[in-house]
């Protein structure tokens, strides 16, 4: 299976646009009305089959790159991206 390691750099960023930026890529829980009602807010990674490396390292599909290139392209997110080829056991 042909995959990608997909990674993006937050340097120039500062830490209210890297939490905004976070947020969007992995999802989060939001709480209202005092915390009496949470919500599951689904970020890009949520919708699509990953393994996540590191914090902001993700082996994804090669079929699944363009949807989230599109979304990252969208943040204007500097990405570096790897082929590999996965053997399946």
């Amino acid at each position: 299976m042909k995959a990608i390691i997909l990674t993006y750099d937050t340097k120039k960023l500062n830490n209210t646009q890297k939490s905004i930026i976070s947020k969007k890529i992995n999802g989060y829980t939001d709480k209202s009305n005092k915390g009496q009602y949470t919500y599951q807010r689904k970020g890009i990674l949520q919708k699509i089959p990953h393994i996540k490396i590191t914090k902001k390292t993700y082996l994804i599909k090669e079929a699944d790159y363009q949807k989230i290139k599109k979304e990252l392209k969208k943040l204007k997110i500097n990405i570096k991206t790897w082929s590999v080829n996965i053997n399946s056991l």
